[in-house]
């Protein structure tokens, strides 16, 4: 039971259930209405049509409060006067609930019990409403890379929305946070949006539900892009999703109007390749491109990923009917698609919809299905009144259960700066914005956290079990060693950089670098691939460090290296 749970939840309990209820003769006042808590909702009325969004909306809200369960009582004013209504109301009203459930597209009527008050025609009851026993689901989380003005909002917006661009940026309207970014045409901060599909593979985005707890209701799959940051001025912001948001693949958006592949583009395939990605290119903006401008564009891009890819094919994506075996081989890092797209046209992105929607298939295959020992890592932070801290982020292994880990071990919450856990339980969940009883590796999650000792909680914290943290090869330390590929200056001993681990970063200094041959990638032309790095966090910062968690280094506004962690010191 949790605070949610009211005198009218079905998962009542003995001591509660000599509440009054409608249903017995002679009641003729009930307390009033919670307008703001609780899973019940007294209804007189009827409902005109043009409030049907509203309504069902509401009823989204009383499922939510009795995690999945809501009770209609028919006949009550909102003050607890039991006045009852006729019996043509009484259908109505039943009607109305019944569109209600239906537009949720997730709900049903459980039961529905009457009675006639005495000495009258007038009729009462209980309605019971609950949520259809949840679709299994999936996710995805692919980040969308690109330098300054190429796109990569336009194409979100498109594939999100499924509305074409006006040619002035109208797509990327629906994904902009902030006046700021509204104004410049520019993002500045990750933006996190959904494309669902249904178990028949039905494309599930705002064309055909109006609003993003419709398509998570109705997906079995969801695949969440992480739109970063394309100007260098904005670089941490960029390094933080992809560290931090726990990507599984990587999309590059490139202008089919630009001259050559930009620096900052190479860069961020050179990451793909250093944290071993899949990687697929959308070339944006088809409709001004020009044919030897975009045949030029077409030979620098195709060279440059045989340079850093060498062992990975490269395929052109134009109306391809094997879309599994494509998706499967990106997977499996075989293969790198390239999309040719234009969001004023709408054209590329069935191809590329398809892909994804592949490609999650194929991640569900990989799945741990929560066998492993719980971790959460913590991405954003949100104070909720009568709730407390709620945190955001990605089930990274295992699974847990509102109250506790799932095989009920005590959970504890960290590092502060100086390396410190504490015990911490998790009161509630959700998961895609649904409450749940529970949240399992490879899926985004939301957990109401209570530490039981005092502690900040900061972005880039991990949630896990107490006796999982020096279990894997973890550690807290504040150095450790990587195998890194250098995207820009070369490196020096004592050369001090910024260190992006998980959602935070940190000043580090590297002590020692080892340029042995045996680090470098099979097939790779770089010279500067595969050092190995040892580096120290400075001012006394210790993090829970494991091997093969994913590294990013930056210097000033530019990106240094990009690797995965070899062993904590």
């Amino acid at each position: 039971m949790t605070t949610r749970d009211t005198m009218y939840s079905e998962d009542i309990s003995d001591s509660r259930k000599h509440v009054v209820s409608v249903l017995q003769d002679g009641v003729t006042k009930l307390p009033p209405e919670l307008d703001e808590a609780g899973n019940v909702e007294y209804k007189l009325d009827n409902a005109s049509s043009h409030r049907a969004i509203h309504l069902a909306t509401q009823l989204q809200w009383r499922l939510a409060e009795g995690d999945g369960h809501a009770l209609y009582i028919v006949g009550v004013h909102d003050n607890g006067d039991v006045i009852g209504i006729s019996n043509e109301e009484f259908e109505h009203t039943i009607a109305t609930l019944e569109n209600m459930a239906q537009q949720l597209d997730n709900a049903r009527i459980v039961s529905i019990k009457k009675r006639v008050l005495n000495d009258s025609e007038r009729v009462v009851a209980e309605v019971r409403l609950a949520q259809k026993t949840p679709l299994p689901q999936t996710e995805l989380r692919v980040a969308v890379l690109g330098d300054y003005g190429a796109g990569k909002s336009t194409v979100l917006g498109c594939l999100t929305h499924g509305e074409a661009d006006d040619g002035r940026g109208k797509a990327r309207l629906n994904l902009m946070r902030h006046q700021h970014e509204l104004e410049s045409g520019h993002t500045s901060s990750i933006t996190l949006s959904t494309v669902g599909f249904d178990g028949d593979g039905r494309v599930q985005n705002y064309t055909n539900n109006r609003s993003a707890e419709h398509i998570f209701q109705r997906s079995q799959y969801v695949v969440t892009f992480i739109d970063t940051c394309g100007h260098a001025k904005h670089l941490k912001t960029t390094a933080r999703a992809l560290t931090g948001y726990s990507p599984h693949a990587f999309c590059v958006v490139i202008p089919a109007d630009a001259a050559e592949v930009s620096t900052t583009t190479r860069e961020y395939i050179q990451i793909a390749a250093a944290l071993g990605m899949p990687l697929m290119v959308a070339v944006s903006k088809m409709d001004i491109a020009d044919k030897a401008g975009f045949a030029a564009l077409m030979h620098d891009l195709l060279g440059t990923l045989d340079a850093v890819l060498p062992e990975r094919s490269k395929c052109i994506v134009v109306n391809v009917d094997e879309h599994q075996s494509l998706a499967n081989d990106m997977m499996r890092l075989s293969v790198v698609p390239i999309f040719t797209t234009s969001a004023v046209r709408t054209l590329g992105f069935g191809d590329l919809t398809a892909v994804l929607g592949k490609s999650l298939a194929k991640r569900v295959a990989c799945s741990t299905d929560g066998v492993e020992p719980f971790e959460f890592q913590v991405e954003h932070l949100y104070s909720i009144d009568a709730v407390g801290t709620v945190a955001t982020g990605w089930v990274h292994s295992g699974a847990v259960a509102a109250g506790g880990a799932a095989d009920t071990q005590q959970l504890v919450i960290g590092p502060d700066s100086s390396g410190n856990f504490v015990e911490a339980d998790v009161s509630s969940i959700h998961t895609l914005r649904t409450p749940t009883e529970s949240a399992k590796a490879g899926m985004s999650a939301s957990l109401a956290i209570q530490p039981r000792s005092p502690i900040t909680i900061q972005k880039g914290m991990v949630v896990l079990g107490a006796d999982q943290l020096e279990a894997g090869g973890r550690r807290i330390s504040s150095e450790f060693t990587a195998t890194v590929t250098v995207l820009n200056s070369d490196l020096a001993k004592m050369q001090a950089v910024v260190v992006h681990i998980r959602s935070t970063y940190h000043l580090a200094t590297i002590v020692d670098i080892d340029r042995s041959t045996e680090l470098q990638p099979p097939g790779c032309a770089q010279a500067t691939a595969g050092l190995r790095l040892r580096l120290r966090l400075s001012g006394n910062v210790r993090e829970l460090i494991y091997p093969g968690m994913p590294v990013v280094a930056r210097d000033g506004r530019s990106l240094t290296f990009a690797g995965r962690v070899t062993a904590a010191m």
